[in-house]
């Protein structure tokens, strides 16, 4: 069985002068799986950067099951963090949501640490969230094309194109991996986030379709250090699963309505079709499709109807 160990390195400095803990204080999250080339740079950005706030902050890696000393380089940088050392790969939702049972602040700052989000980026996210409506702010990234491979960038306009019309918004950046949360929001949404790479993408439609403020803060975006583990077009179906299974737990209407005119829509070119060119009308299919169609418009009306008695509904 998978297990997470803490693993010997010093624990983060002390809170910043004057600065709340309760109310200002940041836990980054920085979910690694061999990075060892640019680990190092990122937590020596980080830590620079953010004391430059005054914020009370901690940083904590979480090392995914690493086999090419990522943690040593981490080590080796004199920076103070706590290390937690998942004791096989278990993916980055995995470790994002094991540096969050970990984190003691009321917010939450995740990085990727491939030098792909750079680290001086992460006090422009901590000034938007100075506003108290705020649950999230997300790094926009202005340079994300370029850095694409083009069947990347397919699947991530095809992701981006049925999130957009599930969400009933513009998502300017779905799964960027630099982003600042509280904590207690995140929390609300936690069995809601799987183990692998579409956490973000989980996290930011939970969000959005429960009604919370988020923010997009554009920031430089680089090409990582090292091999992507994405694989565009195998991992392209599971986020289109993932997109349809969080929109049906906030707006369901949304899903089972096209499902259902699809398929009335479908009984009804059956009756036509069939009359016109066969002169006989292949009653029993076009039956069949119809009642699918009221079974899917009955259980998203249903479905709808339970979330606005449990006022998970907008």
């Amino acid at each position: 069985m998978p297990t997470e160990e803490p693993a010997p390195y010093p624990a983060p400095s002390a809170p910043a002068s004057g600065a709340s803990a309760d109310r200002e204080g940041v836990t980054v999250v920085i979910p690694v799986f061999n990075e060892a080339e640019a680990v190092g740079p990122t937590l020596q950005g980080l830590k620079a950067a953010i004391e430059t706030t005054g914020r009370s902050f901690e940083l904590i890696l979480v090392d995914d099951g690493s086999t090419d000393g990522t943690l040593e380089a981490a080590g080796g940088t004199g920076v103070p963090f706590r290390a937690i050392r998942h004791s096989t790969n278990r993916g980055y939702g995995a470790a994002v949501k094991t540096g969050l049972r970990h984190a003691v602040h009321p917010w939450i700052l995740i990085i990727d640490a491939d030098g792909s989000y750079p680290p001086e980026e992460a006090p422009r996210l901590l000034q938007a969230a100075e506003d108290e409506t705020v649950a999230m702010v997300v790094g926009r990234r202005r340079q994300s094309r370029a850095t694409d491979g083009p069947a990347r960038l397919l699947g991530k306009r095809i992701v981006s194109a049925l999130a957009n019309y599930l969400a009933g918004t513009s998502l300017p950046d779905l799964n960027s991996g630099l982003r600042l949360m509280r904590r207690a929001d995140v929390e609300r949404f936690r069995p809601l986030l799987p183990d692998g790479f579409s956490l973000t993408t989980s996290i930011t439609l939970a969000l959005h379709g429960s009604g919370a403020a988020v923010t997009y803060v554009p920031i430089q975006y680089r090409p990582r250090l090292g091999h992507s583990k994405i694989r565009p077009l195998r991992d392209m179906a599971g986020f289109i699963a993932l997109i349809a299974r969080i929109m049906i737990y906030f707006n369901p209407l949304k899903v089972f309505l096209p499902l259902a005119g699809g398929l009335i829509a479908a009984a009804l070119a059956t009756v036509i079709l069939s009359k016109t060119l066969g002169g006989q009308v292949m009653d029993v299919t076009a039956l069949f499709l119809f009642v699918g169609g009221l079974q899917m418009l009955l259980i998203g009306l249903l479905a709808d109807l339970i979330l606005k008695l449990h006022g998970l509904r907008r």
